[in-house]
């Protein structure tokens, strides 16, 4: 074992880490979500509680669930890089598609229930369908390069 300042010093550092995923993951979510937002700020006014509330659980448990894919903590396959511009196109159309369906399509089906609790789905879905982008990328793309150093 280590010394108290070690361990302390290693609980730091995985804290930060930690963090610095859940930070980049909903940046990334946010960023490549922006088309659904343009939808979602419209379409709002129709389920002024559902649709906030769903969107906001989408993109805290979205980041969530972006850090421990990427982190591979629950592993549903290998995740492109960041910063890969050749599957740009498809991640903002997922994400965004996704993100849609997690506030609107959350928000409209509370509505019609009649239930705002159902508007928590929002934060099931939303990860739910992040579980599943590793398999379209390789559809579309094939496996990602991974380089084990710009993911840390």
């Amino acid at each position: 074992m280590g010394t108290t300042g070690t361990v302390a010093r290693r609980i730091r550092d995985g804290t930060i880490q930690w963090l610095e995923r859940v930070f980049f993951g909903g940046a990334e979510l946010s960023v490549l979500s922006t088309p659904a937002f343009v939808a979602v700020l419209v379409l709002q006014t129709r389920y002024p509680d559902a649709i906030p509330i769903a969107g906001l659980l989408a993109i805290g448990t979205g980041s969530v669930a972006i850090a421990l894919f990427r982190a591979r903590a629950v592993d549903v396959g290998a995740w492109p890089r960041r910063g890969e511009l050749s599957s740009a196109p498809l991640r903002v159309g997922y994400f965004s598609a996704l993100f849609a369906a997690a506030t609107v399509g959350v928000g409209a089906a509370a509505g019609a229930v009649g239930s705002l609790w159902l508007a928590l789905l929002g934060g099931v879905v939303q990860p739910l369908g992040l579980a599943a982008f590793p398999r379209v990328y390789r559809a579309v793309h094939g496996e990602p390069l991974q380089h084990a150093a710009a993911e840390l």
